[in-house]
């Protein structure tokens, strides 16, 4: 079914990723408020939804730019490659950043990197590609939409100079 879409990066993003997001940084801001003070939990919420956004988005730029010479349609393959996948991350991952830290927490944490296995059904489709080439894209796609979120949210946390740390009201 992904195959057959007929939809431009922009339509993907704004009317796929933005949205699911958008819900996914809702509940981030839900869940924060059952325990944490209404200023810190609608920061993280937003730091959430603009890691999110912008890890895909960085995931599809590089995975698009490493592809560029390997296929033909570079830019599609990177574009569904990383938008589908990184939904999946992003959904666990807003859940994740709602909860205390815990068991909760960390399970959907772990729950997060089933974006791998959806990466790696949907790079075996590509039979475009070599085996070490599949395999090399999944090591940078795989990488990219688990640790460019994090490393933006963890950017803005200290820019922003949110404590990590909060006492619960």
């Amino acid at each position: 079914a992904v195959k057959r879409e007929n939809t431009s990066g922009a339509e993907i993003f704004r009317e796929y990723l933005v949205p699911l997001t958008s819900i996914g940084a809702a509940c981030t801001l839900i869940l924060q408020l059952l325990h944490t003070p209404p200023l810190y939990a609608f920061a993280i919420a937003a730091i959430t939804f603009v890691a999110s956004v912008g890890g895909a988005y960085i995931t599809y730029r590089v995975t698009r730019e490493y592809l560029t010479d390997k296929i033909t349609e570079a830019n599609v393959v990177a574009l569904r490659l990383s938008v589908y996948c990184s939904s999946i991350f992003i959904v666990f991952h807003c859940l994740s950043q709602g909860m205390p830290e815990g068991f909760l927490c960390q399970l959907l944490g772990l729950l997060s990197l089933l974006s791998l296995r959806t990466l790696y059904i949907g790079i075996n489709q590509m039979t475009a590609l070599n085996v070490q080439l599949r395999k090399s894209t999944l090591v940078i796609a795989g990488l990219l939409i688990v640790l460019s979120p994090m490393i933006i949210q963890r950017l803005l946390v200290v820019i922003f100079r949110i404590p990590t740390i909060t006492l619960n009201i």
